[in-house]
């Protein structure tokens, strides 16, 4: 799978999560830029090779003109049992049920990273994986934000239940504003895609469901706008500002 975009590419060499094989670039891209990528990926120690833009091109699969690109064999997804034995005290999460729409996706991700969400769960089936255009999409989120691909949503949710999470939907007619919710240490927020929703199953097995207050005659935001007015809520509540 190749990542392009200087951004992403350079999020990909910071990070321990998802390590590339390579990092590609035109000969096009500015030569400060070429510097700059390229002792990033010496400290990364990762191999970096310039060619001709066609060939970056015919190599890379990629039609943008972004000129810079890095290799990697998969997107590395997280095992459950090994998520959670490692979430600190305090956790929020989502949960996504029928997200197909890379560009959510990638954007959900971002979200997450930009209030500390600890994960993005995903069912196996019904939902986007993580591919090249999700990964542009979160701006290089991908490679830092622990996504976990399950089997079965609605059986994870009593799993995730078991191990001291509260899980809520996220829906229009949810009994409590999500300015007045007081998160659990550990929290899980269930989204549905704005076409489908939250399937009924799924919305059954959550401790309760949180709503977005909205302005009359809206009854619905996309997917990734209501999880990142999720998170900077929970966040919020919490009494964190956002300080290193």
């Amino acid at each position: 799978m190749w990542i392009s975009g200087r951004h992403p590419v350079e999020e990909l060499l910071s990070s321990i999560r998802q390590r590339p094989r390579k990092v590609l670039i035109s000969d096009s891209v500015p030569a400060d830029v070429r510097k700059e990528v390229s002792a990033r990926a010496a400290a990364a120690g990762i191999p970096c090779l310039s060619c001709a833009k066609d060939a970056w091109r015919k190599r890379t699969g990629e039609t943008e003109s972004a000129g810079v690109a890095a290799e990697i064999a998969e997107f590395r997804y997280d095992e459950l049992e090994d998520w959670v034995a490692a979430l600190p005290e305090r956790a929020v999460a989502f949960l996504l049920d029928g997200v197909t729409d890379p560009q959510n996706l990638g954007a959900v991700i971002r979200n997450a990273r930009a209030f500390g969400v600890a994960g993005v769960v995903v069912p196996r089936d019904r939902t986007c994986p993580v591919t090249a255009a999700v990964f542009r999409a979160s701006a290089g989120a991908a490679a830092h934000v622990p996504v976990i691909q399950v089997t079965n949503l609605a059986r994870t949710i009593d799993d995730l239940k078991e191990r001291g999470f509260w899980l809520y939907a996220a829906v229009g007619d949810g009994e409590t504003d999500i300015g007045e919710l007081s998160p659990a240490k550990r929290t899980g927020f269930v989204l549905g895609s704005e076409d489908a929703g939250i399937r009924k199953l799924v919305r059954e097995k959550c401790d309760g469901g949180v709503r977005i207050p909205m302005h009359p005659g809206v009854d619905s935001l996309n997917v990734a706008v209501a999880s990142g007015i999720l998170a900077f809520c929970a966040r919020r509540a919490e009494g964190d500002k956002g300080e290193a």
